[in-house]
């Protein structure tokens, strides 16, 4: 075996060892000790730690996002984690952002009742590119109130 070979040998051994000792290091996680220790303990998304389950019940809450302190307002039932109802409430007070959160609000129904909680992900919805940030800020905050 030439130095070379040997060089690249000792070397790949080298990281193949390093990869399998970082392996085995504890990174500071836990393990939960029991499936019910895994619900206990919601994540800072809001989604319990197998994301659900989720408590049935009917949730209101208020949606932020953007830089300006914009808002909506997101009413929902849940029942087997499927959003069985949902009304959005506008809070913007300037037309051009009401008219686009009365789009939105109209436009969701559609797209979330029947669907589960975890499954929800929009984007752009009648035209809104931000309310749909609040959207999903709400539908957080309801998962995290149902998770308790």
């Amino acid at each position: 075996m030439s130095p070379l070979s040997k060089k690249i040998t000792t070397a790949l051994v080298g990281v193949s060892v390093t990869t399998v000792m970082a392996g085995c290091t504890d990174s500071g996680a836990s393990t939960p000790s029991s499936p019910s220790d895994a619900n206990a303990n919601p994540s800072p998304s809001g989604r319990s730690a197998n994301g659900g389950p989720y408590k049935d019940g009917e949730y209101e809450v208020n949606g932020e996002y953007g830089t300006r302190g914009s808002s909506i307002g997101v009413a929902l039932t849940l029942q087997d984690e499927d959003i069985t109802a949902v009304d959005v409430t506008p809070h913007a007070t300037d037309e051009t952002s009401l008219g686009l959160q009365r789009r939105f609000a109209k436009a969701v129904p559609a797209l979330v009742v029947g669907k589960d909680i975890d499954d929800l992900n929009l984007d752009r919805v009648a035209g809104n590119s931000h309310t749909p940030d609040g959207f999903k800020d709400a539908i957080d905050k309801i998962k995290a109130e149902a998770s308790r």
